[in-house]
């Protein structure tokens, strides 16, 4: 039994990882004021291109790295 929830913990916790980062969205931050009120500001989305997910192959190969130049 102990086998069995350990091995779900495990598939579970993998979970993130097989879905990859989410796609980030510009949306408002609602703070309400002591009078009553409502006070609204807008938060962009970070710049640059949307995301998808990430391949592990491609993001962590060794032909992006910088090599050491020797010769210095």
């Amino acid at each position: 039994m102990t086998r069995r929830l350990i091995a779900l913990f495990g598939a579970l916790a993998l979970v993130p990882a097989m879905v990859g980062p989410l796609q980030a969205e510009a949306r408002d931050f609602v703070a309400m004021t002591c009078g009553g009120g409502v006070l609204s500001v807008p938060v962009p989305a970070p710049p640059g291109p949307p995301q998808g997910p990430c391949c592990a192959k491609g993001c962590h190969s060794d032909s992006k790295r910088k090599r050491l130049d020797r010769s210095q």
